[in-house]
């Protein structure tokens, strides 16, 4: 009995001990202010991971803490992040009030992901340009692409108001790897779509990694990565219900883009749908209307997140858009004078992965991720009066990665995964002459299949007392390429009956299979002159197989015709970039220069001029040029900014100059603050002449135009928080044209004045 007595007793002292270790009884509670309460600050404690967020009144409470000590992360776009480490004692309400310090130039604060870890954008050494979250809020326009060409060594290209892509550094299309939440966007790009089947109301940030990164993303990365970042809901501390109405106008294509957020969150359990509904007429340019350039999309995202542990979090995604009625103007590779439209063209994506976090004391965290992206798209092309071409193509991309962080020691942090993928392509294209009662059945490309398994490796280590931080990164590749045979034209038909015609050799292809290898490898280096003065230099091998559009492109569409060709070798390419930059609260300072030579780089090259295109191999190629950015809070919270960018590009056994590069180009703005009421944004565009042009290009003129915008603080009113930004762009109506929005043969002059506003209302 005494034994069984002691025996409790000691179990109940054990007892008391554990409830009085791990009592879930302390509260946190204060206010978050600056000037005034700051409303949505994200509150974080990491030990726990469990957040919340201020109210209208900057007020925050979190319950049922334990006696512990813990971290406390304060975050809101625009503020400097705060870190608080308190100690809780049993039953205690601890009374924390924050003071948060307004700052304008927002880089300096930002994390990135593009460098397969996540970290603060100072922490890495190649180039990299940030669009945030709040710079996405204010903007009104309708593409990726238009947010990001204003970015230094960024440029646009644009077949359409609707249909357009990007150029880095005088790169574009195969040469760039676009990415969205690390999943692969893989389509046809002669006519410039890639970017525009993305709901620009669901994405929290965007990376542009300027520069050869095959180390780390594969085939395609050798001109560099976009990296487009969906918004994410994180854990709350309470049940939380929050929505958001977003509407957008825009005059001059008499435009109206209206989205709906609804968010759910809880300590363990996100769910955020969005929906988006856009609606465009013809756009005006100064010199008349723009013919067959109206569009119409719609969009439904859907996100959940669950932790059934504190060390694990699964995520579902579910991204669908479509478009349709959507006008292409005139150009090659059809008449000028032709009706183009996409009938339709839609995109959904599937998505899922579970992160592991805290698995030992060297493994930090692990993810496995699987997608599947589905692009369909249907053109309806009229040449003339009788003869209609009719493309039609599915494109599928299947994708596995398995990623691993590892700490091995102080300051070394090691990446380690493996990534899989595969597009198939399936399409077919239908030309039909109402008069002769003829069609003909063409297969643009054969059907094929595209597969890359990659390793790779990225080690991140310091030296020196922290002066010196290295990077070493590397991959080795196995590219699969594979396709049917066929014969253009498949067949053709005469009033129903089929007919003998003759072979096309060019766009005609035997079956077979190739095989490629690579190892690819990356070197880069941050050396601290000071705590705000860096030097960073970095090189790398990289490597490209070419794709499917380039090995076996038929397009014949009335105009230019362009084939593939399957004989074409990959690309391979060596890239150096060195820069200097200033990381200081009123001042932030970036340059680069670089050199990117290539040999076999993939162009399309004039057979007949102004008839007929091949995709051919140019023996050593070579880009090279600066860019640079520029912030200054010179005075109270008055800002000017300043983006350059310049590039060459030379074919050099041919002594010749590169298609599709941009002219030297930037923007210069200034930020005014008017009381505690708006912000106004002034800004100049401009870009100098192009003459350095390519056999089958036209040399731009040079221009300058201006834009203004009207940036309104948040408005709280109850349970709604209010803000309103309008402007106009293009002031004084200029006629210019984008250098690369005239490489398909017609002279397309870019939008005229244009009058927004955008009104963004959240409801909790």
């Amino acid at each position: 009995m005494k034994i069984i007595m002691r025996i409790s007793a000691i179990t109940i002292i054990l007892l008391s001990i554990s409830f009085s270790v791990f009592a879930q009884n302390c509260k946190v509670y204060g206010i978050i202010k600056s000037n005034n309460p700051i409303t949505n600050v994200n509150i974080y404690i990491p030990e726990l991971n469990v957040s919340t967020i201020s109210d209208k009144n900057g007020k925050y409470e979190i319950t049922n803490l334990p006696n512990n000590t813990l971290t406390l992360l304060f975050s809101h776009v625009g503020y400097s992040q705060i870190e608080k480490e308190i100690k809780l004692k049993s039953n205690e309400n601890y009374e924390l009030n924050i003071f948060m310090k307004e700052i304008i130039i927002e880089l300096n604060e930002a994390e990135v992901i593009s460098s397969k870890n996540e970290q603060n954008i100072r922490d890495i050494s190649f180039p990299i340009e940030l669009v945030s979250k709040s710079k996405l809020n204010y903007s009104n326009q309708a593409t990726i692409s238009d947010i990001l060409k204003n970015e230094s060594g960024v440029s646009l290209v644009k077949d359409s108001p609707w249909g357009t892509a990007i150029n880095i550094r005088g790169l574009s299309k195969q040469n760039i790897v676009y990415l969205i939440d690390g999943n692969r966007i893989e389509t046809s790009t002669n006519i410039a779509a890639g970017l525009s089947l993305i709901n620009l109301n669901d994405i929290q940030s965007i990376e542009v990694v300027k520069g050869g990164l095959s180390s780390l993303y594969g085939t395609g990365a050798t001109g560099g990565v976009v990296n487009i970042i969906s918004k994410e809901i994180d854990f709350n501390n309470r049940n939380r219900v929050y929505s958001q109405i977003n509407s957008t106008y825009n005059s001059v294509n008499n435009s109206s883009i209206n989205s709906v957020n609804v968010n759910y969150a809880s300590h363990n359990l996100t769910a955020k749908i969005n929906g988006t509904i856009r609606r465009a007429d013809n756009t005006d340019t100064p010199n008349g209307e723009l013919s067959n350039s109206s569009y119409n999309d719609e969009s439904f995202n859907l996100s959940m997140k669950y932790s059934p542990f504190t060390n694990v979090i699964t995520k579902v995604e579910y991204q669908k858009f479509s478009a349709f009625d959507v006008g292409i103007p005139g150009g090659s590779p059809f008449p000028s004078t032709a009706s183009a439209k996409y009938k339709y063209a839609k995109r959904e994506m599937i998505s899922g992965a579970i992160l592991f976090s805290d698995i030992s004391k060297y493994l930090i965290k692990s993810n496995i991720k699987y997608y599947h992206h589905k692009i369909d798209r249907s053109v309806e092309i009229k040449p003339n009066a009788i003869v209609t071409s009719a493309p039609q193509a599915i494109h599928i991309t299947n994708g596995l990665t398995l990623q691993t962080d590892w700490d091995l020691w102080n300051d070394n942090y090691l990446v380690v995964g493996i990534d899989y993928w595969q597009r198939e392509y399936d399409g077919i294209r239908t030309i039909t002459n109402s008069a002769q009662k003829v069609e003909r059945f063409d297969k643009p490309i054969p059907d094929s299949k595209f597969q890359s398994i990659g390793i790779f490796a990225q080690d991140e280590f310091t030296l020196m007392k922290d002066k010196l931080k290295l990077f070493l990164s590397g991959r080795y590749d196995i590219i699969n390429i594979s396709n049917a045979e066929t014969n253009n034209p498949l067949y053709t038909l005469k009033d129903g009956i089929e007919i003998p015609t003759a072979k096309i050799e060019n766009a005609s292809f035997v079956e077979q299979k190739e095989k490629n290898k690579s190892i690819s490898g990356g070197f880069g280096a941050i050396y601290k002159l000071t705590k705000d003065y860096d030097l960073t230099f970095n090189t790398g091998y990289n490597f490209r197989s070419p794709s499917l559009e380039e090995r076996y492109q038929f397009i014949d569409l009335g105009g230019i015709v362009y084939f593939g060709n399957p004989n074409l070798k990959p690309e391979e390419g060596v890239f150096f970039d060195a820069g200097f930059r200033i990381w200081k609260d009123k001042l932030n300072f970036r340059f680069n220069t670089f050199i990117n030579s290539f040999s076999n780089l993939v162009q399309d090259v004039s057979v007949i001029p102004d008839s007929i295109y091949e995709k051919q191999n140019i023996g050593e190629a070579r880009l090279y040029g600066f860019d640079l950015s520029f912030d200054y809070n010179f005075y109270k919270n008055y800002l000017t900014y300043l983006k350059l960018a310049y590039v060459r590009g030379e074919d050099i056994l041919e002594n010749s100059n590169l298609p599709e590069i941009p002219p030297f180009n930037g923007v210069l703005g200034l930020k005014i603050p008017i009381d505690n009421v708006m912000n106004i944004d002034l800004s100049s565009t401009f870009a100098f002449d192009q003459n350095n042009i390519a056999n089958g290009e036209s040399t731009t003129k040079g221009y300058i135009y201006f834009d203004v915008s009207l940036l309104s603080n948040d408005y709280v009113v109850n349970f709604m928080n209010l803000k309103v930004i309008a402007g106009v762009q293009n002031i004084f109506n200029k006629e210019y044209r984008e250098h690369l929005s005239t490489y398909r043969g017609i002279k397309m002059y870019e939008p005229g004045r244009n009058l927004f506003v955008k009104l963004i209302v959240g409801f909790e």
